[in-house]
C-alpha cells in the first residue's frame, strides 16, 4: 500500500484493513497451534493405548503368575522409564520377593511393610500419595476391593513420569490390566483344578464299576469250585479235583493280572517311572513275551520274523516283555483261533520299529487312537475278560521310553500294532 517500503498509511481505511487481516492472521494461528497440540495429544494416547495393547497381549499369552509379573515388570519400566516389581502373595496373604533373578529393570529394594499395607487395605501408598509420601518408590494395589491379587511398585528416575494426572492415570491403567491378568490367571487355575477333580472321580468310578465287573466273575467260578471241592472233594475223582483246582488257578491268574495293569497305570501316571535301561535284542525280547503266553496262543500261528543284522535297543527289557505281552494278549482274546500272527521289525534312523500283524477281523469302528484310552474297550465286554487298560499300558511304557505307537487295519485283513524302540541312549 502506498506509500511503499515506509510505516507511513496514507488512507484510514488501510487501518482497517491491517486491524481484519491481523484479526484473521491471529484466528488462524490459534486454530493452527490447537490442532497441532491436539495432534500431539492424540499421538501421546495412541503410544500409551499401543503399549498397554502390547502389555495386554503377552499377558494374554503368558501362563504362570511369576512370568506374567516378569513381563509386567518389562512393561511398566519402559513406559515409565523407572525400576518396577510386582509383588505376589502367598497362601497367607503375605509379600515376598519375588524368586526368580532380578532383571536389569527390576525394583530390588521394595519395601515389603508399605507394600503389605497397601495389598492389605487397597490403596495406593508413596511418594504421590496421602499415605507415607516420604517412601522413595510408588505402590499400588492389583486387582479390586473383594479380591488383593499383589502390589505393582515403582521407582522412576524423574517423579514426575508418574505424579502429573495423566501418568498416574496412565499407571493405574497399566496396574489394572496386571490385576485382570493375575485374576484370569487365578480363575485358569481353579478351573483346571476343578476339571482334574472331576476327571479323577470320573476315573475312579469307572476304575470301580470296570473292576468290579470283572472281578466278579472270576470270583464266581473261584467260590464255585471251591465251595465243590470242600462239599464234595471226597467223592469227585481226581480229574474233576484237577479241573476245579486249575479251574481256580486260571481265574486266580486274572485277577492278578487285572490288579496287575491297573498297579502298573498308576506307577506309570504317578510321574516317570525309573527306566533300568540296558541293551536288549528286539527276538529276545518277543520270545520272552511268546513263551509268557504260550498257553493262551496255542490255537494261534505265531512268526517271527526279524532281520539277522536288526541292532539292540536300549530299553528297560522288563517293561518292553509287557508291552509285547499285552499286545498278543490281546490278538489272544480278540482274534479267534487259527489266525496268524508275525512279529516283523526293521531299523529306521535311531529307533527300530516293531510290527505286530494278525489276520483277525481287524479293529473296531471308529478312531484307531481311541484303543489306547484308559478304560476303552474294543469290542463288546461279553466274556472277555480284563478293563481297557493294556493297551494304555503299552503307551506309557512306549512313551517312557521315547518312542510311539499306534492301530491301524491291514490292507489285506487284520490289525497291525506297531512302536518304534530307541537304539542309543537318551
Amino acid at each position: 500500500m502506498p506509500p511503499r517500503y515506509t510505516f507511513a498509511v496514507s488512507d484510514v481505511q488501510y487501518l482497517v484493513t491491517f486491524g481484519v487481516m491481523l484479526t484473521i492472521a491471529l484466528t488462524i494461528a490459534t486454530l493452527v497451534a490447537n490442532v497441532r497440540q491436539q495432534t500431539r495429544v492424540a499421538g501421546a494416547r495412541e503410544r500409551r493405548t499401543a503399549m498397554l495393547y502390547a502389555m495386554s497381549r503377552e499377558l494374554a499369552a503368558t501362563r504362570g503368575r511369576s512370568s506374567m509379573a516378569e513381563i509386567a515388570v518389562k512393561h511398566v519400566a519402559e513406559v515409565f522409564l523407572c525400576e518396577a516389581v510386582v509383588l505376589l502373595p502367598d497362601a497367607n496373604g503375605k509379600l515376598h520377593h519375588p524368586s526368580a533373578p532380578p532383571a536389569p529393570v527390576s525394583y530390588r529394594g521394595s519395601d515389603l511393610a508399605v507394600a503389605q499395607w497397601v495389598h492389605d487395605h487397597g490403596q495406593r501408598a508413596g511418594f504421590g500419595s496421602d499415605t507415607l509420601p516420604a517412601a522413595p518408590a510408588l505402590y499400588l494395589p492389583l486387582g479390586d476391593d473383594q479380591r488383593a491379587l499383589g502390589v505393582l511398585g515403582v521407582l522412576p528416575q524423574s517423579q514426575r513420569r508418574v505424579t502429573l494426572p495423566e501418568q498416574l492415570h496412565l499407571l493405574e491403567t497399566f496396574a489394572g490390566q496386571i490385576g485382570l491378568a493375575l485374576e484370569r490367571e487365578n480363575l485358569a487355575a481353579q478351573a483346571e483344578g476343578a476339571r482334574v477333580a472331576a476327571q479323577g472321580e470320573s476315573l475312579r468310578n469307572t476304575l470301580l464299576a470296570s473292576i468290579s465287573h470283572d472281578l466278579r466273575t472270576p470270583l464266581a467260578v473261584m467260590a464255585g469250585a471251591g465251595s465243590t471241592l470242600a462239599t464234595h472233594g471226597d467223592e469227585l475223582d481226581a480229574a474233576t479235583r484237577r479241573s476245579l483246582a486249575v479251574s481256580i488257578e486260571s481265574r486266580a491268574r486274572e485277577m492278578s493280572e487285572l490288579i496287575s495293569n491297573v498297579l502298573d497305570l498308576t506307577r506309570f501316571e504317578s510321574g516317570s517311572p525309573a527306566l533300568r535301561r540296558d541293551w536288549e535284542s528286539v527276538d529276545d525280547l518277543a520270545a520272552v513275551a511268546l513263551q509268557r503266553l504260550d498257553a493262551r496262543l496255542a490255537g494261534h500261528s505265531i512268526s517271527l520274523q526279524l532281520p539277522a543284522d536288526l541292532p539292540a535297543v536300549f530299553v528297560d527289557a522288563s517293561l518292553v516283555v509287557q508291552v509285547f505281552a499285552n499286545l498278543l494278549d490281546n490278538v489272544a482274546k480278540y482274534t479267534p483261533p487259527g489266525c496268524a500272527v508275525r512279529i516283523t521289525a526293521q531299523a529306521e534312523a535311531r529307533f527300530v520299529r516293531v510290527m505286530v500283524d494278525d489276520d483277525g477281523p481287524g479293529l473296531p469302528a471308529g478312531d484307531p487312537a481311541a484303543l489306547f484310552d484308559k478304560f476303552h474297550r474294543g469290542a463288546d465286554e461279553g466274556n472277555i475278560a480284563g478293563v481297557g487298560l493294556g493297551l494304555a499300558i503299552c503307551r506309557a511304557i512306549v512313551q517312557a521310553h521315547g518312542g510311539e505307537i499306534r492301530a491301524s487295519t491291514r490292507a489285506k485283513g487284520g490289525a497291525r500294532f506297531e512302536f518304534t524302540l530307541p537304539m542309543e541312549p537318551a
